[in-house]
């Protein structure tokens, strides 16, 4: 008998947790903001990071 209660709570639950909370008509529109695909972006041909070696002293007190 509890058994078949379970089973029913769980049929109930899960009708109410598959219920679109969406009014009636709206499962069709688009949103408002269309979204198109993205920019190409080129990557430049030079190597990243400075044109030269780094001058700046060195740290930690570490001498040269």
């Amino acid at each position: 008998m509890r058994r078949a209660v379970i089973i029913a709570a769980v049929l109930a639950a899960l009708a109410v947790a598959c219920r679109t909370t969406q009014p009636p008509g709206t499962e069709g529109q688009v949103p408002i903001d269309q979204v198109g695909p993205e920019p190409v972006q080129n990557v430049p041909a030079e190597p990243p990071g400075p044109a030269g070696p780094i001058t700046a002293p060195l740290d930690a007190g570490v001498p040269r």
